[in-house]
């Protein structure tokens, strides 16, 4: 079965991609530093089947049990909170930027390497602020539909 790495696995968005790959019937293995309480994720995981390799991303010892059989990377890790970054600029791009590029080494000298990749953004790059609708005003864009989004259709649409 194909076996897919999700760093940052035990965050918000890395549990619903964890989710998603589980129940397409995916093998998943997760990195992650279980930062703030989230422990008691990383045992819900195991008990859910996923391997957990608790670890920091910017560790290539990590990297590498993390990236062992994976066929598939989806990145998430990444120190999170716009304001910080803001005035710790130099620990977020290490954490961020630096590790990222740290990790993607790795991965290309891993044998064999991953055949798929995706990168996320950061939420200061894809979040959405008010949108401006004709027929409503003002208005704060919700998620969009799976099925919108398969269309490939990014518009936000009239509440």
């Amino acid at each position: 079965m194909a076996r897919t790495l999700v760093t940052g696995g035990a965050g918000y968005i890395g549990l619903l991609v964890v989710d998603e790959l589980l129940r397409a019937g995916r093998d998943v293995t997760v990195l992650d530093v279980f930062l703030h309480n989230q422990a008691a994720k990383g045992e819900e995981l195991k008990a859910r089947g996923v391997k957990v390799v608790e670890g920091d991303i910017r560790d290539q010892s990590a990297r590498k049990e993390a990236l062992n059989e994976a066929e598939a990377v989806v990145h998430l890790a990444a120190a999170v909170g716009v304001g910080q970054s803001m005035y710790e600029m130099e620990r977020y791009v290490r954490v961020n930027t630096l590790a990222t590029a740290s990790f993607l080494e790795t991965m290309i000298a891993t044998d064999p390497r991953p055949s798929r990749l995706v990168v996320a953004s950061s939420m200061s790059i894809y979040g959405e602020g008010a949108y401006s609708c004709e027929s409503c005003g003002s208005v704060a864009p919700q998620l969009r539909p799976v099925s919108q989004l398969l269309n490939r259709d990014w518009e936000i649409k009239c509440p």
